[in-house]
């Protein structure tokens, strides 16, 4: 699990997360909220600890923006003895606990222990939905593409062999390596992903690999790398291609070798963890002009899955826009709506350059702005191609007067309306009319004048 320390004082900040990463989760520190909301924005947290009362801004203040900024974000306070009626109040706005100071080691261990429990029932809580909801693991759609590469990671997942997921940025290639992690025998383990281009070439090795005492400046107790923290999981590297040549020469070994050797150390260290890489550069061309090892490819990539863009597999889009309206609508406290079939001619006609991930923030836009019983074009955002191409219903109206195309684009609408009607009840045309609160008489004559009428 992923914690944030927040305290201004330096010893409880070490003493705290020397004992958090002892019980194996990953820790970061902050001196004061603003660097822990800078921390947070940079990589999430699934648990932030913090102190109530620091300079700039209390820890009640930190936590409304927590809970604004990261809902999912677990947050409990630290409080001194005699802030018992604060600590309720931050219960009562949202925190997930809190402790006394000073702390007490065991309880540390019990509230961190109870998150990752909380954290790990609700993603079994979104699996369990996406599976009722025709979604595989996050993977939402049914075009051949998405279906060929759920049926890879239905392959892949149970074996240890190294995954490389290539695809355009915002492609969802997270997505699909928490798929083959939920889906191995190393679900019980922890998912670690770490961005390999969001910290400098010094840092990396050190996040990595992990660093003894005195290594190097501000080195000021060992630190496990993500190697170790990932143990019996999975560990995921995104924008592999961004690693420096040394940071590569390690990762290979670490890879083929199962082991690690802390910057500063100079025994190795045994590690079980698989290896999931993804990147959106070119690492076939980059290899053959020297820019990445070629044998650190052909380790990474003994699997490897692409990711088309969104762009060349429109028909998953509806799909994915009604996972993602109920899921911004429920986050967001707003009523649960549809899109109209003009907001739904906009989706389909975009290209998505920033594929799923533009795709979730447009949903996300219109579920917070729209005030309609429906999502409409105004509602999306302004970049994209309101003037979507005419279906062919809509092109072959265009050169009618307005009383026949008006009557035409009625009947097909009726038609199709009533078509769904009977379908919604078997064909059966009395529970049909009596849905629609119409005479079962009327509803049969309707259907002979259209066409629907049953044999």
């Amino acid at each position: 699990m992923k914690i944030l320390v927040v305290d201004d004082e330096h010893s409880i900040r070490f003493s705290l997360a020397e004992l958090l990463e002892e019980a194996g989760h990953y820790v970061r520190e902050a001196e004061h909220a603003p660097a822990a909301l800078a921390a947070l924005e940079d990589a999430p947290a699934d648990l932030v600890i913090s102190d109530l009362s620091m300079p700039a801004m209390s820890g009640l203040q930190l936590l409304e923006e927590v809970r604004s900024r990261h809902p999912g974000t677990l947050f409990v306070l630290m409080t001194a003895r005699g802030d018992e009626r604060l600590a309720v109040r931050a219960l009562r706005e949202g925190a997930y606990g809190y402790v006394p100071k000073p702390f007490d080691n065991e309880e540390i261990r019990a509230i961190a222990r109870r998150a990752r429990e909380l954290l790990a029932l609700r993603a079994e809580n979104v699996r369990l939905r996406e599976e009722l909801g025709g979604a595989f693991r996050g993977l939402i759609g049914d075009s051949p593409a998405l279906r060929q590469v759920q049926s890879v990671v239905r392959r892949a997942a149970p074996t240890d062999a190294t995954v490389l997921i290539t695809g355009e940025s915002g492609t969802g290639k997270e997505v699909v390596a928490r798929a083959l992690h939920a889906e191995s025998r190393r679900s019980g383990g922890p998912f670690v992903a770490i961005n390999c281009s969001a910290l400098p070439g010094e840092l990396i090795e050190s996040e990595l690999f992990g660093h003894l005492r005195g290594a190097f400046t501000g080195a000021d107790r060992d630190r496990a790398g993500l190697f170790e923290v990932a143990g019996g999981g999975t560990l995921f590297l995104d924008e592999v291609g961004d690693l420096a040549a040394p940071a590569q020469a390690k990762l290979l070994r670490a890879v083929e070798e199962r082991q690690v050797t802390p910057v500063g150390g100079t025994r190795p260290l045994a590690v079980d963890v698989r290896v999931v890489a993804a990147t959106n550069r070119p690492l076939e061309r980059m290899a053959a002009e020297g820019g990445f090892r070629e044998d650190l490819l052909y380790r990474l990539s003994v699997i490897g899955l692409h990711l088309p863009p969104l762009r060349e597999r429109r028909e998953d889009i509806p799909a994915m826009a009604a996972h993602f309206l109920a899921f911004f609508a429920e986050r967001h406290a707003r009523p649960t709506r549809a899109l109209s079939e003009a907001a739904r001619r906009v989706l389909l006609a975009h290209d998505w350059p920033g594929n799923v991930r533009e795709l979730r923030n447009a949903v996300e836009r219109a579920v917070v702005l729209a005030e309609g019983e429906t999502i409409e074009p105004l509602d999306l955002p302004p970049g994209l191609d309101t003037r979507a191409p005419l279906s062919p219903v809509d092109a072959a109206l265009a050169d009618l007067t307005w009383a026949d195309a008006r009557a035409r684009a009625m009947d097909a609408w009726e038609r199709g309306f009533l078509a769904a009607a009977l379908e919604r009840h078997g064909g059966n045309v009395s529970r049909a009319a009596q849905a629609l609160g119409i005479h079962r008489q009327s509803l049969q004559k309707r259907l002979r004048q259209i066409g629907l009428e049953r044999a």
